[in-house]
């Protein structure tokens, strides 16, 4: 290639010649399948280093250097010039960490782990973006790309389903109306905090007007209080969430997270080792911004089991006193399924879940409103294999309009939907109903670009207000009769580490020297499997589109006659965006690059998988805590969370039964290969729950049963930090339900009147 004539802003003509020799080697052209070069790979490396990924460019300078001196010393000519065996040998050595003796081993596996990233992303990321150029990345997978709308027969199809066109996300930005509503609320949220309209004090300050926040922000309103809620993002209309899978999915860049990407969690395995690296992410990072990450999730509202509001109970009836792993702390919950149900069934009916209620383990009072997802290829084989082998598959209940549904419109099950925002309102999320409905109130005020960097207390030691910066920059205060912490779990508990005063010198909450302990999070895992002469079409449905079954975590799965106590949801989904695929566990002899590689990905409409949610038990060694060392980028220069956690034993051993599980369940489906993916995939799941306990004893809990903080008056905690436990059923339902309880009982002490059902 003429490197003159090309427009480069980053990399000189020298680099872009080995940029195009190292592609070319990770994903070479084929018989009619185009190469990474032809596919526009180094265009893209040129135009991510000048923006996204810039930090990374003296790494890939001495990256280039690198295979120039090796290429010289083994072949005597340059690296670009090597024949494709030559340059394959001095691939396989950066893959090995054994390039150069100047840079540890370690840290040259890494590099290379982002260069075939990067690679990945310059193949199958939207055009946008500099790569896939003509979507040929696309074209090579048989991909129609950004599709918003797929029928019954298409999720069904026996073949390959292909559209006329393959659509990009300038052609998805036509398809998506304008949002005028959301606009006007965008700018009042933003005026708020410019110019707030309410007096010094209000009735009840929320921190977060996220997913909890949002649907506490409407009981508190409703009931005729004065509120106030600080949120750190936008409010975001629904056509500034996009399908763009690579800047804005929490599984790649998560764009919709800028605050969070800024003060990334650090992260230790126990407290023996001196320094932190970056938290790792199983399933994504954060939203900042009204609805929070529920802005983005795959809707998956499922309840958890009456038996595991008393999980510690159930399994010493069963097994006796000393059954618990060595530093395991499950204790029961301060609530009880009956003191739940109503409130689930409320929100269930606010939300609009989806589903047919024939979940076996699960009682309700009420049917679910909306009727469930549509059948799919992968989801019937799994129906029909566990229900032979005995079990109960059920339709995942979801918060996705299946039908037209308070306003909002049935889905067009688009896959572009699990890690992406809603942007056709088919997904709930707090911002579709609870907040513009406490707006309207006239008595809530959405102030939103507002960090809060203190919790203020008194000279008793009680909560009084925060201290808050506005969008310009300003440090400002507001005082509340209550302060209710309704963030996600790492700031909610910074928050509290960072506010110590006189009377809580190790920070608010932790007088019992509880705050930040039990600290848990998911270790999702899956089994993959190869089916070569089914089509499954994962292209044409999101991850809502699901069939679980709750078999193996319910109160008769005897898991300790397997060798651990525990359990864990198994199911499967669709959904197969271009960069999932590229980025699917590969099977152990398929290397992650070259011809093999290329040819494997080609398979993927054939290529199936259960997934897997287990139970993380709490261990009180692992805990949440600030860095000492490191600090925030966002120009506050706070400190960092820390995490300390690793994974047991038990965890261990409940994975690779489940995933043995699933590999025979995928066999019994028509499986003729199967292989596992990893059982450690993240220190941050999404799912990450525990550090500020409720309970009914101070000295061994943070919270109340209604999440006040046991020693600071008029401060609460509206979060999954309050878990005792961590099932393997998907929390949010759950803690919505906790918190809708929790602030209906405040709104009474604070002399609220309640509308009965207001939230239904």
């Amino acid at each position: 290639m003429d490197q003159t004539a090309r427009a480069l802003r980053v990399l000189t003509p020298y680099q872009a010649a080995q940029a195009d020799a190292l592609f070319e080697t990770l994903f070479p052209a084929g018989q009619g399948t185009p190469g990474a070069v032809e596919t526009g790979v180094t265009e893209y490396l040129d135009l991510t280093l000048e923006g996204h990924s810039a930090d990374d460019l003296p790494r890939y300078q001495w990256f280039f250097a690198a295979l120039e001196e090796t290429a010289q010393a083994k072949y005597g000519h340059a690296f670009a010039e090597a024949t494709i065996d030559e340059r394959h040998d001095i691939v396989s050595l950066a893959e090995q960490g054994e390039l150069s003796e100047r840079l540890p081993a370690q840290d040259q596996r890494d590099f290379f782990g982002l260069v075939v990233a990067h690679l990945q992303e310059g193949l199958f990321a939207d055009p946008v973006h500099g790569g896939n150029k003509d979507a040929l990345g696309w074209k090579f997978l048989r991909h129609p790309g950004v599709w918003l709308e797929n029928s019954a027969e298409e999720n069904l199809s026996e073949e390959h389903v292909l559209k006329d066109r393959i659509k990009t996300l300038a052609d998805a930005l036509s398809e998506i109306p304008r949002d005028t509503e959301g606009h006007r609320l965008k700018q009042l949220g933003y005026e708020n905090a410019v110019n707030p309209q309410l007096t010094d004090e209000v009735d009840v300050l929320l921190v977060g007007v996220g997913a909890m926040g949002g649907v506490s922000a409407q009981v508190f309103a409703e009931a005729g209080l004065s509120v106030v809620g600080l949120e750190a993002g936008p409010f975001r209309p629904l056509d500034e969430f996009l399908p763009d899978e690579l800047e804005h999915a929490y599984y790649t860049r998560g764009g919709l997270g800028p605050k969070f990407q800024l003060e990334t969690p650090r992260w230790r395995e126990d407290t023996s080792e001196p320094e932190t690296k970056p938290a790792t992410f199983s399933l994504g990072r954060m939203v900042n911004g009204v609805g929070g990450s529920a802005g983005h999730y795959g809707s998956w509202l499922r309840r958890f089991h009456e038996w595991q509001f008393a999980p510690k109970s159930h399994y010493e009836n069963l097994y006796g006193r000393n059954v618990l792993p060595e530093d395991c702390s499950l204790a029961d919950w301060p609530v009880a399924y009956k003191d739940l149900e109503p409130y689930y069934t409320r929100l269930e009916h606010l939300i609009g879940i989806a589903g047919d209620g024939s979940n076996p383990f699960v009682t309700r009072s009420r049917a679910l409103p909306l009727p469930p997802t549509r059948p799919f290829v992968l989801g019937q084989k799994f129906t029909d294999a566990t229900r032979a082998a005995g079990l109960h598959p059920h339709p995942v209940p979801v918060g996705f309009t299946t039908e037209a549904y308070d306003g909002r419109r049935a889905t067009g099950y688009s896959a572009w939907n699990n890690g992406l925002g809603s942007f056709l309102g088919d997904r709930w999320h707090p911002g579709l109903g609870p907040v513009p409905a406490a707006i309207a109130t006239g008595r809530f005020e959405l102030r939103t670009h507002s960090r809060v960097t203190r919790i203020i207390t008194d000279e008793t030691g009680a909560a009084r207000g925060v201290e808050w910066i506005d969008p310009r920059g300003r440090v400002r205060t507001q005082y509340a009769r209550a302060v209710v912490l309704s963030a996600y779990t790492y700031e909610n508990l910074r928050l509290m580490f960072l506010s110590a005063d006189a009377k809580h010198s190790d920070g608010l909450g932790n007088n019992s020297g509880q705050l930040g302990r039990h600290y848990m999070t998911k270790m999702f895992g899956h089994v993959d499997a190869t089916f070569p002469d089914v089509n499954f079409n994962r292209h044409t449905g999101p991850a809502a589109q699901g069939v679980v079954l709750d078999d193996f975590l319910s109160k008769d799965f005897r898991s300790l006659e397997h060798g651990f106590l525990g359990g864990a949801t198994l199911g499967a989904e669709q959904q197969a965006l271009p960069l999932q695929i590229a980025r699917e566990t590969l099977p152990p002899s398929v290397p992650s690059w070259g011809p093999a590689y290329r040819d494997h990905l080609a398979k993927w409409p054939h290529q199936g998988v259960i997934r897997i949610q287990p139970d993380a038990l709490p261990y009180a060694s692992h805990r949440i805590d600030m860095d000492p060392l490191h600090r925030d980028r966002s120009g506050l220069g706070m400190p960092l969370v820390r995490v300390t956690y690793r994974l047991r034993e038990n965890e261990r051993k409940l994975a690779a039964w489940m995933a043995q599980r699933a590999s025979g369940l995928l066999r019994d489906m028509g499986a003729t290969e199967t292989w596992e993916g990893p059982f450690f995939t993240g220190v941050g799941s999404s799912h990450d729950l525990g550090g500020a306990r409720f309970g009914h004893d101070p000295a061994g809990s943070v919270l109340d049963e209604n999440l006040a903080v046991h020693d600071t008056k008029n401060l609460y905690m509206y979060s999954g930090a309050a878990f005792p436990s961590c099932p393997g059923i998907n929390p949010t339902l759950t803690i919505w339900a906790v918190v809708m309880r929790a602030a209906e009982h405040l709104a009474r002490q604070l002399g609220g009147a309640l509308q009965e059902g207001a939230a239904e």
